[in-house]
């Protein structure tokens, strides 16, 4: 619940749009604004101009373009779609209340949505051998700085006298952490020598931040994308990295869960064979576990040693499982795209820290 301080803090906002509030309710980044002109959600961001600008551009095509399952944006009656007050960005939207719907059917609904999105905006590009190097090139020296991070946090754990329990949990899964690396890096190689031969590459409007918390359902019971913040344009593997590598760390998470949830994305866009092995060097590479050992490192006196080792255990749990649904996807019947045009556009590497 907001303060009457805090009200009166969005009322240079809310005046934008001509409301009034007679009561603000806190949901994370989100406020619930309910007004006489009815409830609303007003989203805090922080985005700069472009950033923006882009952020609008993709909501409003991807209405044009057919895909209304998306939380649409209001207006401000000066016909803008966002507001700046100071560093953050404000936009408003219609409230849709929470859906008591099983996790399960969401993750259909999620996967189902992107897929659409992702069919809607393929793109064949211009192949460009330069692009494709970069990307590789940075991709895999960024892992390998962060295997020999590791490898040095080992060293040093084992150079000590007593090892704390994190360290010794870290060790005692170490070198089949090492074999995870080694195998993405493999997989990341294969993809590479794939473009090259092929001399295709394909690109959608990925989400950027693919989550079951960024879907929502209106009152008739419809699934609506939302949070197109970090929207990007690149292959549709970025976004099934991020949702599959989040889906492994529920617990009650399986491998035949996660087959049946890619044959629903597929049904939309079939992935290549060179997508397939990226989207596998993506997931195999043990990111999760090298955060866990960062935040080990950086706030060890904020965490009791039962936190930081039950993270660190929960996160090789995860890999493991990772492990086996590639290792179940890895064999694909032939794509139905196989007459091609080759493409360009860049492959946006940021990894989504879990």
């Amino acid at each position: 619940m907001t303060t009457e301080k805090e009200t009166l803090n969005y009322g240079p906002v809310l005046f934008h749009y001509d409301l009034f509030p007679e009561k603000l309710e806190r949901h994370g980044k989100v406020k619930k604004v309910i007004t006489k002109r009815g409830t609303f959600a007003l989203k805090e961001a922080e985005m700069n101009e472009e950033e923006r600008s882009w952020f609008t551009h993709v909501i409003q095509r991807l209405s044009e373009i057919g895909f209304h399952q998306v939380v649409p944006l209001y207006p401000t009656k000066f016909g803008d779609y966002t507001v700046q007050l100071g560093p953050k960005t404000y936009y408003l939207m219609p409230w849709f209340a929470s859906d008591e719907r099983n996790e399960r059917a969401k993750d259909e609904v999620l996967l189902d949505h992107l897929g659409k999105v992702h069919a809607l905006t393929l793109k064949e590009q211009d192949f460009s051998n330069e692009v494709v190097e970069h990307s590789y090139q940075y991709l895999m020296n960024r892992w390998e700085n962060r295997q020999f991070e590791m490898e040095r946090f080992t060293e040093e754990a084992e150079q000590k006298t007593y090892m704390s329990p994190f360290e010794l949990t870290y060790l005692s899964h170490f070198h089949n952490i090492m074999r995870m690396t080694e195998e993405a890096k493999r997989r990341l190689k294969d993809w590479y020598d794939t473009c090259q031969r092929e001399k295709r590459y394909r690109s959608v409007l990925c989400h950027g931040k693919v989550s079951r918390n960024h879907l929502i359902f209106n009152p008739t019971g419809d699934g609506h994308l939302l949070n197109f913040e970090k929207a990007v344009l690149d292959t549709p593997v970025r976004d099934l990295a991020v949702y599959f590598r989040r889906a492994a760390h529920q617990r009650d998470w399986t491998i035949e869960e996660g087959k049946l949830l890619l044959d629903l994305y597929e049904k939309h866009v079939p992935l290549l064979n060179e997508e397939r092995g990226l989207l596998i060097s993506y997931l195999s590479y043990p990111e999760p576990v090298f955060n866990a050992v960062d935040l080990y490192c950086s706030k060890r006196t904020q965490y009791s040693q039962i936190e930081l080792v039950h993270r660190l255990e929960s996160r090789i749990r995860a890999m493991k499982k990772i492990r086996d649904f590639c290792d179940a996807i890895m064999i694909a019947p032939p794509p139905a795209f196989e007459e091609t045009v080759p493409n360009k556009i860049h492959i946006n590497n940021e990894e989504d820290h879990i």
